[in-house]
């Protein structure tokens, strides 16, 4: 397998290691065809360092995917998009308060939704583009799609939001498109009700997993060829389906058991992954 650890002095903490066959950038580093009593003992030493440390198959190339499927909220974008909305309409604490025990996987999440989501009825359906205004996007988010894209990978949000703000999201990426949740609105008001895409099931953990089975199905490819991301209990199955899932600043229950894990750092941590993140780096 190969080492990728990542943050500020990574590349110092890998020469203090005294090994051979690794490649170095400022602060990442890659420790090729590590066996599994060097892994450990890296992973060991680098984790209470607070590196991002990541044990990836040998010589993991891009090449061997053909699609990304990320979530949104706190994901692609620094923002819980139903939070923002509960604050325009004055419930703000308390479906804050319910987005999280959703997030924690303490309750199904397509309940959890409608729940929240009835706290919106009656509000003018306008505060959903505002939110779409307030959706700043991750670091690193806009590095990894365009990676993602040069290497000819389909780029697509799966997501418990709203399809309003993702469109958005999805065009200021240059994304391939987006599958997610719909509020219903009548007469320019919100009616307090929510459908998935297309006015189907809601989309939560097992709507996502069938969403990435349906792309991969659409651009024939295996769940091997399949990148998947996020951070909530409700992305958990999409991340374990996929040839390479990973949580991003997960919860504790995605942090737990997904493959890989980026904790702190941003989402162009992920490019360095794949050897081809590595060609301009110092070998020895």
């Amino acid at each position: 397998m190969d080492i990728v650890i990542q943050g500020t002095g990574a590349d110092t903490f890998a020469k203090n290691l005294d090994l051979q066959n690794i490649w170095l950038k400022e602060d990442a580093v890659r420790i090729n065809n590590a066996d599994d009593v060097l892994a450990r003992s890296v992973t060991e030493q680098a984790s209470k360092l607070g590196f991002e440390v990541n044990c990836v198959p040998n010589g993991l190339s891009i090449s061997q995917f053909g699609i990304i499927t990320l979530d949104m909220d706190s994901t692609l974008i620094e923002l819980e998009c139903i939070d923002d909305i509960a604050a325009q309409c004055g419930v703000g604490e308390e479906v804050a308060r319910m987005t999280e025990f959703a997030m924690q996987g303490h309750m199904p999440f397509a309940e959890y939704l409608r729940e929240r989501v009835k706290l919106f009825s009656g509000a003018p359906a306008h505060i959903v583009d505002v939110t779409a205004t307030h959706a700043k996007l991750m670091p690193g988010a806009v590095e990894l799609i365009n990676f993602a894209k040069a290497h000819g990978l389909k780029t697509y949000i799966l997501s418990g939001g709203f399809d309003t703000i993702a469109k958005v999201v999805a065009g200021q990426l240059g994304m391939t498109g987006f599958l997610c949740n719909r509020l219903i609105i009548q007469d320019g008001k919100l009616t307090g009700e929510t459908t998935g895409p297309g006015g189907g099931e809601i989309l939560d953990a097992d709507g996502k997993r069938r969403a990435l089975d349906m792309l991969c199905m659409l651009h024939g490819l295996d769940h091997s060829q399949a990148i998947a991301g996020g951070d909530g209990a409700n992305d958990l199955e999409m991340i374990k389906a996929a040839g390479l899932g990973f949580a991003f600043h997960g919860k504790p229950i995605v942090a737990a058991s997904a493959p890989y894990r980026i904790n702190k750092a941003g989402l162009d941590a992920i490019i360095n992954f794949f050897v081809e993140a590595w060609q301009d780096a110092k070998k020895q």
